[in-house]
């Protein structure tokens, strides 16, 4: 049965008011004024998680033109669905599909239920349930370990975060709504994914009609998301910190797929047509140069992760998900100085995929 947009919005009301009774409050729950978490060093990484639409892929870094998956897994055997993915900086997964939560602890050997540490049923006051289960697009650890959900329901997006540890009794500690009239997201009512930066500012990237946008909200979440004013997907963040001590630059760096101008027209000429590519832009933004990358090379990647040990950063083809290894900080119009095939077949190799580190 086709369900109505006024009731699968009514639906997502429905659902967030279930968050915030949840919480013990009549509105959106945001985070308290606290003090706000301390950035945490993340292990170095040895392996690379790749993702291909289901199908898990662990490989060894530093990876070479001859490297090999050391472990091959179906992530959620027997699931209609494919499962949303994540792992944090320590190399835990989280799977979830419509209806469940499972978190895998490092080392990873299996993805059957028996070896999941939790297995939780998802509830409204965890996320936002229709009929058929939650329209999870994307699951993210923050740097602090919080697991956040990203849901599309009804015409609106939602955003919650679940603390730590995470178990049956588990609410929604923080709610964000995407979409809703009047507010900043106004008319951005489709949700595809969400990152985190070193200090857990939240970037999350919506789409309009005809166009899409990075938007932002910062520690402890009280305020609005505002947008950062860039279509860019894939986003990875590196901070001045996460370069080895032996570093010889150390500049903070913003990663992603980038689709608009490569650079501010000249006097009396048109804009250049919009690009799409992977970009780098240096951060923090200069106002006086405007949003525009220092350097891109003529990809389109699927999913994106920064190595700043190794002073690369890895993608996947979003065409046909071919792994690939770019020198970092990002080289004008550079080649890949290592692409692996994608593994998973033909018919997975090409939709949604992800990239993580871990130790």
């Amino acid at each position: 049965m086709k369900l109505s947009t006024t009731f699968l919005t009514l639906a997502a009301v429905a659902a967030i008011a279930a968050f915030a009774a949840g919480c013990g409050s009549s509105g959106p729950a945001p985070l308290s004024l606290e003090q706000p978490p301390q950035p945490t060093s993340t292990p170095k990484p040895g392996l690379l998680y790749v993702d291909h639409n289901g199908s898990f892929f662990e490989y060894r870094l530093p990876l070479t033109q001859s490297s090999k998956p050391v472990r091959t897994l179906t992530e959620w055997p027997h699931l209609p669905v494919t499962p949303q993915f994540t792992a944090d900086q320590y190399g835990n997964v989280a799977l979830a599909s419509p209806t469940e939560l499972r978190i895998f602890r490092a080392p990873i050997v299996s993805f059957d239920p028996s070896h999941a540490q939790t297995k939780i049923k998802l509830t409204p006051a965890m996320t936002g349930i229709g009929p058929d289960g939650a329209l999870l697009v994307d699951i993210e650890f923050d740097p602090n370990e919080n697991l956040w959900l990203f849901n599309n329901l009804g015409g609106l997006g939602g955003i919650t975060e679940l603390r730590p540890p995470i178990k049956q009794q588990s609410v929604a500690s923080v709610i964000i709504i995407v979409g809703a009239k009047g507010s900043k997201t106004s008319g951005f009512t489709v949700l595809t994914q969400g990152r985190f930066d070193i200090n857990a500012t939240l970037y999350f990237y919506a789409s309009a009609s005809y166009r899409s946008r990075l938007f932002k909200v910062a520690f402890p979440y009280a305020k609005q998301p505002g947008t950062t004013g860039l279509d860019l997907k894939q986003a990875d963040f590196v901070d001045a910190s996460d370069w080895p001590p032996t570093a010889p630059n150390s500049p903070a760096l913003l990663l992603g797929q980038y689709d608009g101008a490569l650079r501010s027209p000249r006097p009396g000429t048109p804009p250049s047509p919009p690009v799409d590519v992977t970009a780098q832009f240096p951060q923090p933004f200069n106002p006086q140069v405007g949003l525009f990358p220092d350097a891109h090379t003529d990809t389109v990647a699927g999913a994106l992760a920064a190595d700043t040990y190794r002073y690369s950063y890895y993608t996947l083809d979003a065409d046909d998900g071919t792994l690939n290894v770019f020198p970092l900080p990002m080289k004008q119009n550079a080649q890949p100085t290592v692409s692996l095939k994608c593994l998973a077949g033909s018919y997975d190799c090409d939709k949604l995929e992800h990239l993580f580190l871990a130790p």
